[in-house]
């Protein structure tokens, strides 16, 4: 049976595929994360990115704009934005605009609120100064476009700055950001020398890069960094609900990886690949080197697959799955910020290819494709539940087995967590429990950091409904430092020496048109990690020194459950409140001042003791190590 493929803008040669571990890395890459952002409801008019023609058209009018960017707002629009939930408002500048041709554009936004047509009343009519970022402008559509301008004010918060703003602005809107307010510039429009194009840069803006923390917009952001995003702080990034956890994954590593995906509803391994892959989160790099793929591999949008090497079984359903077989040769994969590479070597290299190379000759092939606003992957993206459309829930300690760097499975205590997609599928991340040297941890000084790391062990992916479910295992693991960059900028040192990246899409810079296919119900391939009502509690518990985990909130709910007029008490006076149980709550207050801690315990549907009256008895202290005991280890009292 033949599978009939259709023409793909980005391809990506099949022995590259071993590489794609995020499920819907196969969508992104075979027509680029355009579309795909849309399809992910990040941009509810489905308004084009911006590509090449339209930065030459925009370059070519925009001596005619000017006027129209800077006439008065004939009236603005209100509405929710479905990509950010943020309250948003967007101006009508230029005389072309009428009520009829406002009132259906503003009915465009799913979220619209309101339609103002008093001319007098633009959109920094009730802002305050210090939230206006600037202004987006962007050409009306249809007849005499050139005549009407959209400008949608840009807010600062805690998401975006100055330089999110301007990112957000020429990448999802494709539209011109005009610094304003906070960042800038004084009429939101026309003849200012802090006007970003998309194009290039004015030495007005940020010479540092990104902003370093920042995650994707949307659904992205519950798994990747921003592409812009000069990444992760070792310090630990502020407000957010895993900093500083040990169970983050370390900014700067490398390990082993082996992954065997399995069809759903069996456990027969069905695609099998391993090689070694690299870590530099504080600065948004990744590395894979793949030496060895074997099996089919089933996903939706793959690319074009050899005739010979179509797998009948799963093509007779309409779906294409690709038999692979490298054995004998390495591919590299770098993903960069927003830009990723494919690479490929020479077949008469002198010296034996390794994981890890970095001499540039040995490059014979290089393909390149712009993500967008896809970053790396973030360190904490398994603990928390930031991103939009997302959920974590902590599971605690389990014992498992684990196949080690000989291949022998030995007991191993991991922390899991999962992690909820936009799918409703989830992840689980198993996090090493126990170091190679927790119990000596307090005894000496003289400890490899390695062997205090709480390193990624096992990782299940799931297919997302385009492709397999995957269990995937590190081994090997190594820190890394700034002396390795060298692994990273290996692109760099290639086109220095002349190399050429090409691009992926065949030379096509107007990225406007292409984007995934919307998966259809019949092609559906179906997961054995989709989320269990009857299984999934919400619980985000991410071991932050720093991050406090929310309190429930106690309420008049007390007295249906039994809480007596003392609890409620409590529960009002502006104490932070935990439910422990049903049967315990606890309220608790730091004194600052003084570095105390005042804690009262309220219980619930407890009889006293028939004979002494008295409640459960208890005892509070200070522990002197982790480990959790009735009484002091060492003896004596507790402190």
């Amino acid at each position: 049976p033949r599978v009939p493929q259709s023409s793909f803008s980005t391809y990506i040669d099949p022995k590259f595929h071993g590489h794609l571990h995020c499920p819907y890395a196969a969508k992104w890459l075979v027509d680029g994360p355009a579309k795909a952002s849309r399809d992910l409801g990040l941009d509810s008019r489905g308004r084009k990115l911006q590509g090449g023609a339209d930065r030459r058209r925009r370059r070519n009018q925009e001596d005619d704009a000017a006027s129209t960017s800077t006439a008065a707002a004939m009236g603005r629009c209100d509405f929710t934005n479905a990509f950010s939930g943020q309250a948003t408002c967007l101006e009508f500048r230029g005389a072309a605009w009428t009520e009829e041709i406002m009132m259906a554009r503003c009915e465009e936004e799913s979220g619209a609120l309101e339609l103002e047509l008093d001319a007098t009343k633009g959109c920094r009519d009730g802002m305050e100064d210090t939230a206006l970022a600037g202004w987006c402008l962007k050409e009306g559509e249809g007849d005499g476009a050139d005549e009407r301008v959209e400008a949608t004010a840009m807010t600062i918060s805690s998401m975006a700055d100055c330089d999110g703003n301007r990112m957000a602005c020429q990448t999802f809107v494709g539209g011109r950001f005009v610094p304003d307010g906070v960042c800038g510039g004084d009429d939101g429009g026309g003849e200012n020398d802090n006007v970003f194009d998309g194009e290039t840069t004015s030495a007005s803006a940020s010479d540092a890069g990104g902003a370093t923390c920042a995650i994707a917009p949307g659904a992205i952001g519950a798994a990747h960094q921003a592409a812009y995003s000069s990444g992760y702080l070792r310090s630990g990034c502020p407000d957010t609900p895993a900093q500083n956890s040990p169970y983050m994954w370390p900014l700067k590593w490398a390990a082993d990886y082996e992954s065997h995906s399995m069809p759903a509803y069996t456990d027969e391994v069905v695609f099998h690949a391993k090689g070694r892959t690299y870590y530099a989160l504080d600065k948004n790099w990744k590395r894979s080197d793949t030496v060895y793929q074997k099996g089919v591999l089933r996903t939706i949008g793959q690319s074009p697959c050899s005739e010979e090497d179509i797998d009948p079984d799963f093509a007779e359903k309409g779906l294409l799955g690709c038999w692979k077989n490298q054995t004998d040769y390495m591919t590299t994969m770098l993903h960069l910020g927003n830009m990723m590479y494919f690479l490929s070597y020479r077949d008469n290299v002198t010296d034996a290819l390794r994981p890890g190379e970095t001499d540039p000759s040995k490059i014979d092939e290089c393909i390149s494709i712009d993500l967008a606003v896809i970053g790396n992957i973030r360190p904490d993206w398994f603990l928390d539940k930031r991103g939009d459309d997302t959920d974590v829930q902590y599971l605690g300690n389990q014992h498992v087995y684990y196949s080690d760097e000989n291949r022998t499975s030995v007991p191993k205590l991991v922390k899991q967590w999962r992690k909820k997609d936009f799918a409703s599928q989830y992840f689980v991340m198993s996090m090493m429990g126990n170091p190679p040297n927790r119990l000596e941890n307090n005894a000496t000084d003289n400890i490899p950091v390695e062997d205090t790391l709480h390193w990624p062990l096992i990782l299940n992916i799931p297919g997302e409904g385009f492709g397999d479910d995957q269990l995937q295992v590190y081994r090997n693991h190594a820190l890394l430092t700034d002396d390795d960059d060298d692994l990273f900028t290996l692109v760099q040192r290639y086109e220095a020496m002349g190399g050429v990246c090409g691009n992926a899409r065949g030379g096509d810079d107007d990225a406007s048109d292409i984007g995934p296919p919307v998966l259809e119900e019949e092609a559906y391939i179906p997961s054995d990690l989709e989320v269990d009502p009857n299984s999934w509690v919400s619980n985000e518990y991410t071991f932050s020194p720093v991050w406090q985990v929310p309190t429930q909130e106690m309420g008049d709910e007390n007295d249906d459950d039994g809480g007596d007029d003392a609890a409620s008490a409590a529960a009002s006076s502006g104490k932070a409140t935990t439910r422990v149980s049903d049967r315990l709550t606890v309220q608790s207050c730091h004194d600052t001042a003084t570095n105390t801690i005042d804690l009262s315990f309220h219980f619930h549907d407890i009889a006293p003791s028939s004979t002494t009256a008295l409640l459960p008895w208890m005892a509070i202290g200070y522990r002197s190590s982790d480990v959790c005991a009735m009484t002091p280890l060492e003896g004596g009292s507790t402190p």
